[in-house]
């Protein structure tokens, strides 16, 4: 009698305790699955807004670049425009009166040659900016006397620093060499002693000196002027981004300058870089050495 009621209690107890443990497991895989459900809508949720504030950064980046070529188109027009306008001018004046004092026809023309030149430059400007970074340009490398070379580009704007009073204090040693195209690297410090010249007071000395890094040399150009604003330096090598931005006078170029020297220090795997505080600007070329 006592087995026939045990063991029905038993069978009970086994089936009960079955059911309670299989509850359990259920309730703990449902817990498991809904946190990790949870945690990957989280996941999805936070990839999405990442995703989103990508594209807007990305959107943003695209629209800035847009409105800094409208600038351009804008600034080109003006600066090709002016030149221009006072070329066909003076050109015109000198037409109209073919018996012109010689000592005022010559003025009329040195005027007319200067715009017209100016009219060049910035024409090849532009070009070689949309050429410098629509291709790689192909270098061709060699062993590069620096000294000698910043004496050359100095020499062939002696006009231009003359005019507004500077002058160049090169102190690099004469036996210091980098690994480089010494035409392109010329117009890397064509422009940084241009904009020396254009943005330093006059009558103060534009400074060039050097120092070794390892297997780097940087090569440094040092101003006096106009303190440039923090929030301007992180841009100034922008390709579409301008200084000046009254474009007032001679120091008004076409602002391309700057990214023409930043995508050829790029292509020779190095770096360049703008400082400037308390009236001094610096700009630094880093540059692989020749060891």
């Amino acid at each position: 009698m006592r087995e026939e009621i045990f063991w029905p209690s038993l069978k009970n107890f086994i089936f009960w305790g079955m059911a309670v443990v299989a509850a359990a497991v259920i309730i703990l895989v449902f817990v498991f699955t809904e946190r990790n459900t949870v945690k990957i809508r989280r996941e999805a949720q936070e990839s999405m807004d990442s995703m989103k504030e990508e594209q807007k950064r990305q959107a943003q980046v695209i629209e800035d670049e847009m409105r800094r070529k409208d600038d351009l188109i804008a600034y080109l027009a003006h600066d090709l425009k002016t030149p221009l306008t006072s070329v066909i001018g003076y050109l015109s004046l000198l037409d109209e009166a073919p018996d012109m004092p010689g000592e005022q026809r010559g003025k009329y023309l040195h005027t007319a040659l200067s715009k017209a030149e100016r009219l060049e430059g910035l024409i090849n400007e532009f070009f070689d900016i949309t050429r410098y970074n629509l291709q790689k340009m192909p270098l061709e490398k060699r062993r590069v006397n620096l000294c000698s070379l910043l004496v050359q580009v100095t020499e062939e704007l002696y006009p231009i620093l003359e005019k507004h009073g500077n002058r160049v204090e090169n102190e690099v040693d004469e036996e210091e060499y980098i690994y480089a195209d010494p035409e392109k690297m010329a117009r890397v410090f064509n422009n940084l002693l241009k904009n020396g010249a254009a943005y330093s007071d006059r009558d103060t000395p534009i400074k060039i000196w050097t120092r070794r890094k390892g297997e780097e040399i940087a090569i440094i150009f040092e101003n006096t002027g106009v303190t440039i604003p923090g929030e301007k330096l992180e841009m100034i090598f922008d390709k579409f981004f301008r200084l000046d931005e009254a474009r007032g006078g001679e120091s008004g170029g076409s602002g391309l300058g700057l990214a023409i020297a930043k995508e050829i220090v790029s292509q020779h795997g190095g770096s360049i870089a703008a400082h400037s505080q308390e009236r001094t600007t610096r700009f630094e070329v880093r540059l692989p050495a020749w060891c």
